[in-house]
């Protein structure tokens, strides 16, 4: 496939430059072929000796020069060589040169800080992200020792993070476009030989963004030990099951269950073949079909995983890398193909119990909204306003005018709930809103951080120290969650806990309700 492209590349070059004899050509087309596999596997010391001894002049052996200075983080060189007219002309040089000035211009003036012995270089856009740098190595570490674990992949040095301000920055370092990013919520990209990361300051309540680092990682050791030969399915659903290895087992993995949101999208007619995903889930119509495909591609992987021998996944990577059709590869490593894979899947999904968080999608917005949620917003931000005005009582009332039966799992409520009735000195009321994790929805930094102060209040450590890591896990720039481990008195301050807290509290986000 990267002889064709290759190929199709010097094709376009015409007569602008002078036409090689057929050996040169020959040694070109090798030469470039070896070098885009390595380069793609990110072998890059194999990738510089096909190319050295090649024809300097070679539009083939420029692309691949180009390329090759890409994935190493050389924007600037890789600009300059694909400035040459005869590269400009084509399509793969017009794709890389704009992929080298956008990165260029993201990249300039960054602050990078590198780790030998981590084998880790992290470069950040904005200087105020690095105080997350000790979170992403200890992510970026564990998550490559459970993918080796998992996947059998080794990883060449360094692994390259970066962490921009913004998603036309994410957009013009990567390829992707814009207005995918925005229309399904896409926060990083694994493209380049690198991790891009949307800052978690960019979203107003966070994201999960240590496991959006070990699934873009994912990517990358799937296209390293394919040589990008893996479907879409394959790659987004390896990456989704491996998003969470890295660590312990949480109490959101799989909820709302992804084979509940598989049948919700089949009942709305969103659902597609495994096979017909498009180029990139991030540039599905909305984010609904994206959580929708993302779910299939989970479910289909983690089934084939679970209903296969230990090594079948190895195999399907090394079939995919001799270049065989993901088929046949399908077949060689388990026994059966695509479409034989499809029909176990869904005959498990259809026996799953699918009805089990049904709640949970709707306030995720898959389908039909709760009844009366325009009301329970407004009443939510009447409550804000009078606790932040010091009128707790008042706050309490108006959330008691909130339907139970909708939004009792909704975590936003259910801290809000508690830090009224604490101002209100009924702590013990509302200790059952934080008694345990599978009671609320979905991961929100202020409840966890809530959780984990009032659990260390009373001395329950087992409570308050996981609670307080899955908080600035879901939101490191929320003050409350950043800020609430450095109480000296019950906790010991380290270096990296105050400068996380000080990047928080220059966010200049007003407390609670006092905007």
């Amino acid at each position: 496939m990267r002889r064709r492209v290759a190929f199709a590349a010097f094709a376009l070059v015409g007569l602008a430059a002078s036409a090689p004899s057929h050996a040169a050509l020959n040694d070109a087309l090798e030469r470039a072929g070896r070098a885009a596999e390595a380069t793609l596997s990110l072998d890059y010391d194999d990738a510089r000796k096909a190319l050295e001894g090649g024809d300097p002049d070679s539009p083939l052996l420029g692309l691949e020069r180009a390329r090759l200075a890409i994935y190493e983080g050389d924007c600037d060189g890789a600009g300059v060589i694909l400035a040459r007219p005869e590269l400009a002309k084509t399509e793969q040089g017009g794709v890389l040169a704009d992929i080298a000035r956008g990165c260029a211009r993201a990249t300039a003036a960054t602050v990078v800080e590198r780790d030998d012995a981590k084998a880790l270089e992290i470069r950040y856009q904005d200087e105020n992200d690095r105080p997350l740098g000790p979170l992403i190595t200890e992510t970026v570490v564990a998550a490559r020792d459970a993918l080796t674990r998992d996947l059998g992949v080794t990883w060449p040095k360094p692994t390259r993070i970066t962490i921009v301000r913004d998603l036309l920055t994410l957009s013009a370092m990567t390829g992707l476009p814009y207005e995918a990013a925005t229309t399904t919520g896409t926060v990083a990209v694994a493209k380049w030989g690198r991790v891009t990361l949307l800052s978690p300051r960019a979203s107003r309540h966070g994201y999960s963004w240590r496991d959006t680092i070990a699934h873009e990682l994912t990517h990358l050791a799937v296209t390293r030990a394919t040589a990008d030969r893996a479907p879409l399915w394959l790659q987004e659903g390896m990456a989704k099951r491996e998003e969470v290895r890295w660590r312990a087992p949480g109490p959101f993995d799989d909820r709302p269950p992804v084979d509940s949101i598989v049948v919700r999208g089949i009942e709305m007619k969103m659902d597609l073949p495994l096979d017909k995903l498009g180029p990139s889930i991030a540039m599905l119509p909305s984010a609904d079909a994206a959580m929708v495909a993302f779910a299939e591609v989970t479910s289909f992987v983690r089934f084939m995983a679970q209903t296969s021998k230990p090594d079948a996944m190895p195999k399907l990577f090394a079939a995919l890398r001799e270049r065989k059709a993901p088929d046949l590869a399908l077949l060689d490593a388990t026994g059966a193909d695509l479409k034989a894979w499809d029909v176990r899947w869904r005959a498990s999904v259809a026996t799953s119990n699918t009805k089990k968080d049904m709640s949970a999608l709707e306030l995720m917005g898959l389908g039909a909204a709760p009844t009366n949620l325009r009301e329970t917003h407004e009443r939510m931000r009447l409550a804000e306003l009078l606790y932040g005005r010091e009128h707790p009582e008042q706050a309490l009332a108006e959330l008691g005018q909130i339907p139970p039966k909708d939004f009792s799992a909704d975590p936003s409520i259910r801290h809000m709930k508690a830090r009224t009735l604490e101002a209100l000195g009924r702590k013990k009321e509302g200790e059952p809103l934080l008694a345990d994790p599978k009671d609320v929805s979905a991961s929100f930094s202020g409840w966890w951080a809530i959780r984990g102060r009032w659990a260390r209040d009373r001395e329950d450590l087992a409570v308050a120290d996981p609670a307080f890591v899955e908080a600035i896990s879901a939101n490191p720039y929320d003050d409350e969650a950043a800020c609430e481990t450095l109480d000296p008195a019950k906790s010991p301050e380290t270096t990296a806990s105050r400068l996380l807290c000080e990047a928080a509290r220059k966010m200049g986000e007003p407390p609670l309700g006092k905007d």
